[in-house]
């Protein structure tokens, strides 16, 4: 009995479309149909796939299999996601194989020594599988075209030619309903390789050409003879002398496509609003630039890269980690235009995040540092999944790149955040702390200095590295991780607790209703933002979370320290704020009474070298209050 198994492209195909659904179930299928296969070249199919979705752990758990079973990555299709994991992972050594693609090492195999010689950059961007096998999946009945185009995108096809896009074209009834098909290509960014035919099919689909449109998909030429010159002209010839005036028609048509070729109504919006946007910033006209930027998201066009890092540069030009008091709008604008350049798909700086929310904390705001919080995290969390953008800057050091390519690089960590305040001086961050963790950043390389092939694509300043929506944010090298970290969540309770003790009390009527925001928890805000951080995934260290409340405690009891009239030491019990902070962090996090007015009594010595002024004011006061009294008994004695 003869035996007919799948070619290796339609069988990769199908064990990536399946693994992206991460059940239990279909993954023991899964793993009981690879291992019976008599293929061992699925790691460049599945797990760029997969990595490609926005699923790091399945691609993890799929890439230890693959090496469980000697199937090694061929193809620099892997690099994005061996990049990514020897960053994010570095504890996990490489095979010599994923090193020989990830460094384009061509002394190792000469199945890897084939791939890397060709454009890293095309067979990067290139699809996975051929054109010919995802024109099978479009033209398949068992689904819808848009099903098919999503599910093909989801298992990382970016390009398609001809065949797939007859396929596509063939699927509907009319040009309009092809016309939404390319715009549903274009929104997933899945480009068409451009030809004759390809460019005949888009530009009847979006002129509205019915009968020019169903003649040129069911003509008996072959897609690619349209793409010789020399033959489209003997087909003019023949349909005339044949006096086949439809197939004349449709010639001649395509004849004045590709002698004429335009550009098309999408690229014609997209430059003309990245230039007014160019425009407006160099003029630093905000008002004009928030326009265009409300444009090009109703319009869903994309900013460009020079515009986004200029707007940025413009945004916080004139804003520090210190708030001014004086220009409360130029925060506001900060806000509102990093946001919107973020849902761009535009990799904002972990600085720039951290100067926002340094001002709404030190400005009191806190359902607002709240809200921006919030919006933070979602946007690395994104619902659909797939890849984010990390800032250059934030980037963590691959340990796998070869020493001389770091040769050029002349900015660290510490030097980039050395200026939180915008003055030329130490920073309060812990800058030793964190290059002693990641090392120095990745810079721009020297365009004078040759580096290895594979080395110039990553520094390149337009290359981006992008990371899985699923990468947990308690992952130390996550740009969440640094945005909140140890000195924010230090600095968030500080914020909540030193300006709330200066502010009236919330009435007691009204503290039996249920908070709304993290302000309705009163002298414990801070430690509310920080649960609300902890249940979205952001690591919050309840040690640090305890010793800063405890801090704070002890620090309030200072003399001279603000604090409202209508705050008694009563409310700053240690059985009253134990409550308040336990009610805030959602569970136990505090010691008991007694041993809380015990490490509150510990901390008081501590504070003389921290606070010296505080007391040197009191005892000042305390040394004018009793000379008072004194000296009115001297003058009614005569004395003066």
């Amino acid at each position: 009995m003869p035996l007919f198994r799948p070619e290796l492209d339609s069988f990769g195909a199908l064990l990536a479309s399946c693994a992206i659904d991460f059940t239990p179930k279909l993954q023991s299928t899964l793993t009981k149909i690879y291992v019976f296969n008599p293929y061992r070249e699925l790691y460049d199919y599945v797990v760029p796939a997969l990595f490609e979705s926005g699923q790091s752990h399945a691609a993890r758990v799929w890439r230890k299999r693959f090496n469980l079973f000697n199937d090694h990555p061929k193809s620099p299709k892997s690099m994005p996601f061996l990049d990514f994991f020897s960053r994010y992972f570095p504890a996990i050594q490489l095979t010599k194989e994923e090193l020989a693609v990830l460094n384009g090492d061509t002394s190792i195999g000469d199945g890897v020594r084939t791939y890397v010689q060709k454009d890293t950059q095309l067979e990067t961007n290139s699809s996975f599988f051929s054109d010919r096998f995802t024109a099978r999946w479009f033209a398949s009945s068992w689904t819808s075209p848009e099903f098919a185009i999503n599910l093909m995108h989801k298992i990382g096809l970016r390009t398609i030619s001809y065949h797939s896009l007859q396929s596509i074209a063939l699927r509907e009834d009319d040009a309009r309903g092809v016309a939404d098909r390319l715009t549903q290509l274009r929104k997933l960014g899945i480009g068409i390789r451009s030809g004759a035919y390809c460019d005949a099919i888009i530009s009847f689909a979006e002129r509205g050409e019915d009968d020019l449109l169903r003649t040129l998909l069911h003509c008996d030429i072959h897609p690619e003879e349209f793409g010789n010159p020399e033959t489209r002209s003997m087909l003019l010839a023949s349909s005339a002398q044949r006096q086949d005036w439809g197939l004349e028609r449709l010639l001649q048509e395509v004849e004045g496509v590709t002698a004429t070729p335009g550009p098309s109504k999408d690229s014609i919006i997209y430059k003309d609003l990245n230039k007014h946007l160019s425009m407006a910033l160099s003029m630093k006209r905000f008002a004009k630039v928030r326009n265009v930027v409300d444009k090009m998201e109703s319009l869903d066009v994309t900013m460009e890269r020079e515009n986004s890092k200029a707007l940025l540069n413009h945004i916080f030009e004139d804003i520090g980690y210190h708030p001014k008091l004086n220009r409360p709008q130029l925060l506001d604008r900060a806000i509102h235009l990093s946001l919107r350049v973020a849902r761009h798909g535009v990799a904002v700086p972990v600085r720039y995040w951290q100067i926002l929310l340094y001002n709404l904390g030190r400005l009191g705001r806190f359902n607002d540092l709240e809200g921006l919080s919030y919006e933070i995290c979602e946007l690395y969390r994104p619902e659909p999944g797939g890849l984010i953008p990390v800032h250059r800057q934030d980037q963590p050091p691959n340990p796998n790149i070869k020493a001389e390519e770091l040769d050029g690089e002349s900015e660290t960590w510490s030097e980039y955040y050395s200026f939180a305040d915008g003055k030329k001086k130490r920073s309060h961050f812990k800058e030793e702390f964190w290059r002693a963790e990641i090392g120095p950043c990745q810079n721009e390389t020297n365009p004078k200095q040759k580096h290895h092939k594979r080395s110039k694509n990553r520094n390149d300043p337009n290359h981006e590295l992008r990371i899985p929506a699923d990468l947990p944010f308690t992952n130390r090298q996550h740009p969440i991780q640094k945005i909140f970290d140890v000195s924010l969540q230090r600095s968030i309770i500080r914020w909540g607790f030193d300006q709330t003790l200066a502010q009236r009390p919330i009435p007691p009527s009204l503290v039996n209703v249920k908070p709304v925001g993290i302000a309705d928890f009163d002298l414990a805000c801070g430690v509310c933002l920080l649960a609300v951080l902890r249940d979205k995934g952001v690591y919050i260290d309840p040690q640090i979370v305890r010793s800063t409340v405890i801090n704070r405690l002890a620090v309030a009891q200072l003399p001279m320290r603000p604090r409202a009239r209508e705050r008694d030491d009563r409310e700053l019990s240690p059985a009253n704020m134990k409550q308040l902070v336990e009610g805030a962090w959602g569970s136990q996090i505090l010691p008991s009474e007694a041993q809380l007015a015990s490490e509150i009594e510990k901390q008081k010595p501590k504070l003389w070298k921290s606070y010296p002024r505080l007391f040197e004011k009191s005892y000042d006061n305390d040394d004018r209050i009793s000379s008072e009294p004194h000296a009115s008994r001297t003058k009614e004695k005569g004395w003066f």
